[in-house]
């Protein structure tokens, strides 16, 4: 044993060292496609995707709703409010709905997709943007929708958007 008052060497305590880990190269993010509706459509992601327009929308957001409410609160995991979808949200959604939507009955809706269906050289994107804008001439749709320039002829589309102003819901 060691004596006291003697020096025993000890190992000499290190500062722990710093090492930074191992460089690992995060994923980068999707190249974003351009997205574009001038005279040639660039849509990106959403090439091929239908596209509603809001009147469409606002038909299948509204079925939805009125199934949801229809359901029982009880055996709902989430509570009773997520399944009647009342928040202040979905009503602002729906107001936009009701205020923004030209075709609110359903027979108009119908024969506004047919008419729309009966131009098959239009695009879906053309045809939700026609149903939604409600344009009064076919110059006015053409200025807004630059493809259908080259797609459609002026008397052609006057006389859809003059059938399509027959459909609208005026007063509902």
């Amino acid at each position: 044993m060691a004596e006291e008052g003697t020096n025993v060497p000890r190992a000499p305590i290190s500062a722990p060292v710093f090492r930074a880990p191992k460089q690992v190269s995060r994923p980068k993010p999707p190249v974003q496609q351009e997205e574009e509706l001038g005279a040639e459509p660039k849509l990106g992601d959403f090439e091929d995707v239908h596209a509603l327009s809001v009147s469409e929308a606002r038909a299948v957001i509204t079925a939805v709703h009125a199934a949801r409410k229809k359901k029982d609160p009880s055996n709902n995991p989430l509570g009773g409010d997520r399944v009647h979808n009342d928040s202040q949200v979905i009503s602002q959604f729906m107001e936009y709905f009701e205020t923004f939507s030209r075709y609110k009955q359903n027979e108009n809706l119908h024969a506004l997709s047919a008419l729309l269906d009966s131009h098959s050289e239009l695009s879906s994107v053309e045809k939700a943007m026609l149903g939604s804008l409600a344009c009064d001439s076919a110059d006015e749709a053409k200025t807004l929708i630059p493809s259908l320039a080259n797609k459609i002829g002026d008397g052609t589309l006057q006389e859809m958007l003059d059938e399509m102003q027959k459909l609208q819901d005026r007063f509902g």
